[in-house]
């Protein structure tokens, strides 16, 4: 991976993303690759993937050194509920340490939600947005339901509850939702967030961000925009902006 950093810069890029889903799921290969990157003396920003686990103060100087600039953290829930029937091996007090340490070492980061997937309730959506609140610096990117794939537990759970059959051709994307929710309900409850809170991003960008990606572009920045777009709700809230659309 250093290797192809170290061409990417020969060949005049500006910023790398890392598209392996968990970067960091060994604390191990991330310092190799890191030390590698220092060794080859590259000066290339990157971000990546990350899960919200095992993040240290060391790990995130070194990877803060070798060039990190972003993360994207798979966190799906900020609600210990939720995690648990998403049947990750992490917590929220997890998230928080993970968040803590990508600000103190000076890395734009961002929380993937799913929002409305298996043991979601609109009191665990509330106790998700509650936390949020405590993560000094983070974007939030909500999304409505979760994806279903064939041969998951979750795709058994939807054939299971009538949600769709076992022959039913999934290519075409098919999200399962939690009892007495729906998606307008959940998108709904996200929106208010939103309004509540300028570090929450949900549904599509209103003509005025479109803009804004453009204008940014075109001014040589890189890197991902979603802290741009908090700073623009902060300025002027995503209901106003879309209503002056």
């Amino acid at each position: 991976m250093a290797a192809e950093f170290e061409q990417l810069q020969r060949l005049g890029a500006r910023y790398v993303f890392i598209v392996d889903s968990i970067f960091n799921s060994s604390p191990r290969h991330v310092t190799e690759v890191c030390e590698a990157i220092l060794r080859r003396k590259v000066k290339l920003a990157w971000g990546c993937f990350m899960r919200p686990r095992g993040l240290t103060p060391d790990l995130m100087r070194l990877m803060a050194k070798a060039g990190l600039a972003h993360i994207e953290f798979g966190s799906d829930s900020f609600s210990d509920e939720v995690l648990a029937a998403y049947q990750k091996d992490f917590t929220f007090d997890d998230i928080l340490h993970s968040s803590e340490q990508a600000r103190l070492a000076n890395a734009d980061f961002c929380h993937f939600l799913i929002c409305g997937g298996p043991g979601e309730t609109r009191a665990t959506l509330w106790q998700s947005f509650e936390n949020s609140q405590r993560l000094a610096g983070a974007t939030i990117l909500a999304v409505v339901g979760m994806r279903i794939y064939p041969g998951t537990p979750l795709f058994e759970r939807a054939v299971g509850e009538g949600r769709i059959s076992r022959s039913a051709d999934l290519l075409a994307p098919a999200y399962y939702l939690a009892p007495d929710l729906t998606a307008e309900s959940v998108f709904t409850q996200l929106e208010e967030f939103a309004r509540l809170s300028p570090s929450w991003i949900v549904g599509d960008p209103p003509p005025a961000y479109a803009d804004l990606v453009r204008r940014l572009r075109g001014r040589g920045v890189v890197g991902p925009l979603w802290g741009y777009f908090a700073m623009l709700q902060r300025v002027r809230p995503l209901a106003n902006a879309a209503s002056q659309s």
